[in-house]
């Protein structure tokens, strides 16, 4: 049976020298950002619980949560608009995540077998990328040590969601298929959250989009090292 299996896909493969294929990523991510802020609001919102029940309103409706806050202390924008230090969303890179790599025909459906169904989904851990030669780069790291929040007050915003995240474009090889050692992830590490809204394959970016649906969220104020006093 193994060996009937491997003639069939030998003779797919012969048959399709061009192939395609999406990629999808599972399950969780989100949306990170993290930006300056004044003394006066880092001061007022470090000890007070209702940080992350404000922000929430803010999102919603920033003037109406803003009626008995002290003018210094108000946000007047969701936590995604306090975003100069960083911003990324997307998939989390982590060792539980997974990488399905399903293939499509030239026109984007996916490729039937010859049996009539549907190519079954090669299945990657995130924890295997690396011992399978995939490049796993992290490109920016900020929290309360790091140059980037050095003598600043900051706002940590995240909104954690459960779902996948695919490339819409289709990426085109030759008769090997997808090779891990052409993958390429860039993540952004904000205070331990590591998200990525692109991979990089053979040289070229493609950038994901996401279908998920909001789980959690988290809000805080900190200063970074050596803050004035």
């Amino acid at each position: 049976m193994a060996n009937l299996k491997a003639k069939k896909k030998l003779i797919r493969t012969i048959k399709n020298p061009i192939r395609y294929f999406r990629l999808n990523f599972s399950r969780y991510g989100g949306e990170v950002a993290m930006g300056t802020i004044t003394k006066d609001q880092y001061e007022y919102w470090s000890d007070n619980d209702g940080f992350e029940e404000y922000m929430g309103q803010v999102d919603f409706d920033a003037e109406d949560a803003n009626k008995e806050i002290p003018k210094r202390a108000q946000f007047d924008a969701p936590f995604y608009e306090y975003s100069n230090i960083c911003h990324s969303s997307g998939p989390e890179w982590a060792d539980s995540q997974t990488m399905y790599i399903e293939e499509m025909d030239k026109d984007g459906k996916p490729l039937e077998n010859e049996d009539g169904g549907y190519v079954q989904d090669i299945q990657h851990d995130f924890e295997d990328f690396e011992s399978l030669g995939a490049e796993v780069v992290c490109e920016e790291e900020h929290h309360e040590g790091s140059k980037s929040c050095e003598n600043e007050y900051y706002v940590f915003g995240q909104y954690f969601n459960k779902g996948g995240w695919h490339t819409p474009d289709i990426i085109k090889t030759g008769p090997d298929g997808i090779e891990m050692d052409k993958l390429k992830i860039s993540y952004v590490n904000a205070d331990g959250f590591k998200v990525f809204n692109e991979v990089e394959y053979d040289g070229e970016p493609y950038y994901l989009e996401e279908d998920s649906t909001g789980k959690s969220s988290s809000f805080y104020v900190n200063c970074g090292d050596r803050i004035d006093g």
